[in-house]
């Protein structure tokens, strides 16, 4: 602003006298602008000519300025935020003439924002670049109608102007100083500025899916009646024409309008419900409105009372489980909602997020939180233990006194050894008697034989509450000294009690006679069995033995005897067998001490035999066979009989681990054993690393029939978790008697897999559960035996190529993987038809790399010969019909090649004279391709998707030669090799080929192919002369780098002058290809005839 000073130049030429100084009076009048400039310093400090000023208005430092006509700014005389500028007052935050400065001018392209020249950024319609940014001036507070005019405190900026903030209603609040109801308003629902997106609407403040009213549809997010839209009649999108009105959905013509309706711009509305002509024409309802009774009103959908729009349900928000007194809040499962509020049934109570009874609750006890120790129950709010009806609680359980053992009447009351508690009172069973602390039968008690404290003399048995020796024997001694004696073969008792043979004599036959007792005739000079070897055939002889024991309860163990003894230093199971012995015999299992061993320490195990066995007394009925599971220690093995002679024992032992052993009965039918491991492992294999853990142990002993078969065991596909190990032991196995697996690998992991070979004949046979550490284990075995070539895994497999047993049991092959000569093997990505290599049909010849060493056979075959082998495809897409050519020439293998149509059914006939659609030797006519070698083939195809298979009778690495080119949309004529050749035909229709000379016309197409020995040569094809019309000739050779040579007009002058027809001359490339011929014409509809072509084709 420009403000005159010529008032005050004036007065101080009347006053010079007087000491006027710079200071201008305190008030004045300006007369350039009618702004009163006010002095407020005092008091003003005349420091002399010119004199300082340093009130306000600010310093003048003028000696007064000369006036020239153009009054200068007086820079006490600018607004706040401006600046003296060659005598304007100017804010050089904006000026683009003074940008940040006086005379700093920006660029033409260029505005002055905050002292600096930016370049102007491009804004959205309906915003402006302010300070760098795009705002709204009709509603920005800091930019209201322009920038940087900022609106007060306590006033916004409405349609372009500050005005005072709005108070506003209840249940309304003031966004951009309107007050809007944010539960319902689009552009600002739930808060101001949270707009609502084309097609939704505000409802309780949160944006959904638009509702529209009844008879209306929503159209690119406008609410419209499609009975009566012009624009959108019978449904969106449907335009009525010029003159048309929209009338119940459909478009008719006429200017009257039905009852109801009116005519706006020659439509007949609805203007109740119309949103363009809303009450009467033109009258158009804003976004987010709708026409309701001829008024534009909030496009809302209207719930009953008590009710509120939840998305596009209306609901209760005092009842609903899932709106608990707002939208989208869901009570918790157990809660149900009241009076908006989500609450726990009556009688429970809200602990964390559940609702609980805690008078019944054991996490919650009385009170949330409250846990009831293990065992315990809550009752009433209380912890205890509640024991049920007919059990008393003693100590920390809950019993019934009644028939508990070892609280028989009364908690503490335990009954004896053997006796159980029956009603309360402790008992003896049924036949048995109370002697001392044990209940026994007194009938069959050696200690206790017919009554308590009566025991029977050595070697007697109590039967019937009698003593009695066996048969055979008598009792012969009294007291301590008694025992039953075989008068027959008893040296101290031969023929009768007390008649001892002399030293040298044995008694045989009741009579002593001369003769050498056995070495091992006694216990005391048994024979010691080397316990290295697990299998071994120990030499017995009983002729001259005597009968120095017996084992009452296994008959025929009365005769001469002899002894052998082992010690073992961990628990082992214990194999012998006397087959081939031709006498009657038995075998039985004593103690260090002599007596005899009563329990197997196995189920069905046996510690005596006669004649039974495992395997009926083998085939005369008279061998003996024994089995036990013995702790460390000494034992002997003693060797009797019916009878007496020379025998063979054999004797064999492996390790029974520190667990159970248990019978098992393999046979070919998979048996699933489980079990649990617990303890310190006994058992250890040598050459497997997993076998420091606790073992179980499973056994069964073989008979003389058996055959050698495999056997198969296997932890993998089980429940077991633990890194368990497997051994499988046949002492008689003279390949080792031991065979292990620690881990199988592969998907099985830390699981095991095992597979042996028994041996024939009898023998015993044990496998073991082991591990790294102890637990819980499945193991599924069998016993099988397969043809040449297969391996028996549960079934008889071929491990070269069951995916599941890859060289060897339960080695499965991972997840895209499978089996090749017992390896697992990635098979090619063009392995299947569904992930065939996509040929790309951009250039007319691609060499294809290929490699079926690893692929499998898909089932695609053929009727060509070899096809059926490891196979890999290739996928290729046609727009129209096409020649397609491949070849293997050059790869060393026997292949196959042939197409399959988009279905993968094989094609078969090629669709040309001399085409193959399949081929595995030999190739194309003329080729002669190697037999078992390389193969070609070339088929016309029509639009469509098509595969190409290689195949063979063997697998390799190959190259396939891929070759495609158009076929026009006339005839199709195979082209043979020769010179001067006269090819006649005409076209029509509409042609398919397109080339770079003038093409548009219809075609004829001529083919051939060359073979691999082809060594290349000119063709030439000319029209001259041979046609009427205006030709074209194109030949193509989908192998050459330049695929086409075309020519439209020769042209010439005079006698030889070719003028509108063609001639062409081309380069065939060596080797083998697939080539063409196309007779077209210049001009489609035109071009196109008769014609006669000569052609040299190499």
């Amino acid at each position: 602003m420009v403000r005159k000073r010529n008032w005050w130049l004036a007065a101080c030429a009347l006053a010079l006298g007087a000491g006027c100084t710079e200071d201008p009076p305190a008030v004045v009048t300006d007369d350039d602008s009618g702004i009163v400039d006010t002095d407020t310093g005092f008091p003003p400090k005349d420091t002399g000519n010119p004199v300082q000023d340093t009130g306000n208005p600010v310093e003048d430092t003028g000696n007064p300025v000369e006036d020239t006509g153009t009054p200068p700014a007086d820079a006490g005389m600018c607004a706040a935020g401006e600046t003296e500028c060659s005598g304007a007052c100017v804010d050089t935050t904006t000026s683009a003439a003074n940008c940040g400065s006086c005379g700093n001018a920006c660029g033409a392209d260029q505005t002055c924002v905050a002292g600096t020249c930016t370049t102007p950024m491009t804004c959205p319609s309906g915003q402006t670049s302010c300070g760098g940014a795009c705002v709204d001036t009709q509603t920005d507070a800091t930019n209201c109608g322009a920038c940087g005019m900022a609106c007060g405190a306590g006033s916004a900026c409405m349609a372009g102007a500050c005005r005072a903030v709005t108070m506003c209603p209840s249940g309304q609040t003031a966004c951009a100083g309107v007050c809007v109801d944010a539960q319902t308003d689009n552009s600002n629902c739930g808060a101001c500025g949270t707009a609502c997106t084309a097609g939704q609407a505000c409802t309780a403040g949160v944006c959904a899916a638009r509702m529209c009213p009844t008879g209306q549809t929503d159209c690119s997010g406008t609410c419209i009646n499609t009975n009566t839209d012009a624009a959108n009649c019978g449904m969106c999108g449907r335009s009525c024409t010029a003159g048309q009105t929209c009338t119940a959905g459909a478009c008719i013509d006429g200017t009257t309008c039905p009852a109801g309706q009116t005519r706006c711009s020659g439509t007949c509305v609805d203007t109740q419900t119309d949103n363009t002509n809303c009450g009467a024409c033109g009258m158009a309802c804003a976004s987010g409105l709708v026409c309701r009774a001829g008024a534009c009103v909030m496009d809302v959908m209207a719930c009953p009372a008590g009710q509120t729009r939840c998305g596009s349900t209306c609901v209760d928000l005092q009842t609903s489980g899932t709106n608990c007194g707002a939208c989208a809040r869901s009570c918790p499962s157990g809660q149900s909602c009241a009076a908006g509020v989500c609450t726990c049934a009556t009688g429970q109570t809200l602990c964390g997020a559940a609702c609980v009874n805690t008078q019944t609750s054991n996490a919650n006890c009385g009170a949330c939180g409250t846990a009831c120790p293990s065992g315990q129950s809550c009752t009433a709010g209380v912890c205890g233990i509640t024991c049920p009806s007919g059990q008393t609680l003693c100590g920390a359980a809950c019993v019934n006194t009644q028939t508990s053992s070892a609280n028989c009447g009364a908690c503490g009351t335990a009954c004896r050894a053997g006796q159980t508690c029956a009603a309360g009172a402790c008992a003896c069973p049924s036949g048995q008697t109370l002697c001392g602390t044990t209940c026994v039968s007194t009938q069959t008690s050696s200690s206790n034989c017919g009554r308590c404290d009566n025991a029977c003399a050595s070697g007697q048995t109590c039967a019937a509450g009698a003593c009695a020796c066996p048969s055979g024997q008598t009792l012969c001694g009294t007291g301590a000294s008694a025992r039953c004696a075989n008068f027959q073969s008893d040296r101290a008792n031969c023929g009768r009690c007390g008649n001892a043979c002399t030293t040298g004599q044995v008694c045989v036959g009741g009579g002593c006679r001369s003769g050498t007792a056995p070495a091992n005739d006694q216990r005391t000079g048994a024979t010691v069995i080397n316990l290295a070897m697990p299998n071994q055939t120990l030499a017995a002889d009983t002729t001259n033995a005597a009968n120095d024991t017996t084992f009452p309860t296994c008959s025929c163990t009365s005769g001469q005897d002899v002894y052998f003894r082992f010690t073992l230093t961990a628990p082992e199971l214990i194999y012998a067998d006397t087959i081939g012995t031709s006498w009657d015999t038995s075998l039985f299992l004593q103690t260090s001490t002599g007596a005899n061993i009563t329990s197997a320490g196995t189920t069905n195990g046996r510690t005596c035999d006669d004649d039974l066995g495992f395997c009926g007394g083998g085939s005369a009925g008279r061998a003996s066979q024994i089995l036990a599971r013995l702790a460390p220690g000494t034992y002997y093995l003693v060797l009797s009989g019916c009878a007496s002679g020379p025998a063979t024992i054999r004797f064999q032992h492996t390790a029974a681990g520190n667990g159970p052993s248990v019978q098992l009965n393999p046979t070919s039918t998979v048996q699933t054993l489980s079990g649990t491991t617990s303890g310190t492992g006994t058992s250890t294999s040598g050459s497997c690393t997993c076998t420091g853990g606790p073992d179980n142990s499973y056994w069964w002993v073989s008979c003389p029939s058996a055959t050698a078969a495999t056997f198969y065991a296997t932890s993998c596909g089980t429940s077991t978790t633990i890194d368990n190990e497997l051994e499988q032991r046949s002492p008689g196995r003279t390949a080792g008697p031991n065979v292990c697996n620690d881990d199988t690998g592969f998907v099985c992991g830390a699981r095991s897999t095992l597979t042996s070979t028994l041996p024939a004949g009898a023998g015993l046979h044990t496998v073991i559960a082991d591990g790294c550490s102890a637990g819980a284990y499945q193991i599924r075995v069998g016993v099988g035996t397969c043809a040449a070539g297969r391996t028996y895994c549960g079934t008889c497999i071929d491990p070269q190529t069951d995916n599941n047993h890859c060289g060897g049991c339960n080695r499965q092959c991972g997840t895209g993987t499978f089996c090749r000569a017992g390896a697992c093997v990635t098979p090619p990505s063009n392995d299947t038809r569904a992930a065939a290599t996509v040929i790309s049909m951009t250039r007319p010849s691609a060499i294809l790399p290929a490699n079926t060493t690893n692929a499998r056979n898909e089932g695609a075959s053929s009727s060509c010969g070899c096809s059926s082998g490891n196979d890999v495809f290739y996928r290729f897409t046609l727009t129209a019909p096409e020649i397609v050519y491949a070849d293997t020439i050059g790869t060393a293998w026997d292949t196959g090649l042939f197409f399959q149509n988009s279905a993968g059914s094989t094609i078969t006939a090629s669709g040309l004279t001399n085409g193959l659609a399949c081929n595995d030797d030999g190739g194309l006519s003329g080729c002669n391709l190697p037999f078992r070698g390389a193969s070609q083939v070339m088929a016309r195809l029509d639009a469509g998707t098509y595969y190409l298979v290689l195949s063979g009778c063997a697998a390799g690495a190959a190259n396939i030669r891929f070759h495609h080119l158009p076929v026009g949309n006339g005839s199709v004529t195979a082209l043979n090799a020769g010179s001067g050749q006269v090819l006649a035909g005409s076209t029509s229709g509409t042609g398919r080929v397109t080339s770079s000379c003038c093409s548009g016309g219809p075609e004829n197409t001529y083919y051939w192919y060359t073979c691999g020995a082809f060594a290349g040569g000119t063709f030439s094809a000319s029209t001259c002369f041979r046609a009427s019309w205006d030709t074209e000739l194109d030949q193509r050779s989908a192998g050459r780098a330049t695929v086409a040579t075309c020519n439209d007009d020769v042209g010439g002058s005079g006698i030889f002058s070719c003028g509108i027809r063609s001639s062409i001359n081309s380069t065939i490339p060596a080797g083998p290809g697939l080539h063409t011929l196309y007779v077209d014409g210049c001009t489609a509809g035109t071009a196109s005839g008769s014609y006669s072509v000569n052609v040299t084709r190499p």
